[in-house]
């Protein structure tokens, strides 16, 4: 079964999310991680933001009940440049290398306070990934991640999808080449018992045909 997730670098919720994507991937699901820009009105030095605890309080929580090391950003980049990266690491370098690309970018927000949208930060994550960001660079600089990151918002309009993170559970093929109509689509972090009674429905259901 393969499944889409569209996420963005700047969305705590995507962050604690990593979780449910692991879930699905343990339950045997592919999972393809797509670009979703949920601010493209931010612009491109950011906005700084006063500590607010309120505004974090439920992905904070969650990240507390997983485990995960959380500590509210008090700026908030513009994720275009990130996301153009990112998704040439998944194509041209492969799924493995855009996992742990992808895992050092929300930490470095999430938890380092970095810049993620300054291109030193995103060389050192790169090189910290294994992977070289002078053809990174190159490819942003010829347009063709742009046009990428335009055709998984695309994607993610015709699936229904508004913001992020969302699954679509059971899409034909994966990327680009997914066919929207035909999965489940999961939108936000629902508790994991919900992901693996849909995964098992879905299953059941397949089986029966």
């Amino acid at each position: 079964m393969d499944a889409l997730c569209w996420s963005d670098y700047l969305c705590p919720w995507c962050y604690v999310g990593q979780d449910r994507t692991e879930l699905l991937a343990s339950l045997g699901v592919r999972v393809t991680v797509l670009p979703f820009e949920l601010h493209p009105n931010i612009p491109a030095g950011g906005v700084e933001r006063a500590p607010s605890a309120a505004r974090y309080a439920g992905p904070a929580a969650e990240a507390e009940e997983l485990g995960l090391p959380f500590d509210p950003p008090v700026r908030t980049p513009n994720t275009r440049r990130v996301l153009e990266v990112s998704e040439w690491v998944r194509r041209a370098v492969g799924p493995d290398a855009h996992a742990r690309f992808s895992a050092l970018v929300f930490k470095a927000h999430f938890v380092q306070h970095l810049s993620i949208d300054d291109v030193p930060v995103l060389d050192g994550l790169l090189e910290a990934a294994g992977v070289g960001g002078g053809e990174a660079w190159d490819a942003v600089a010829g347009g063709e991640p742009s046009a990428w990151v335009d055709s998984s918002m695309a994607l993610a309009r015709e699936a229904g999808v508004a913001g992020t993170p969302a699954w679509l559970v059971g899409a034909n093929g994966a990327g680009a080449r997914a066919d929207p109509d035909s999965g489940f689509l999961i939108p936000g972090v629902q508790p994991r018992p919900f992901f693996q009674r849909i995964i098992r429905n879905m299953r059941a259901r397949t089986s029966q045909k």
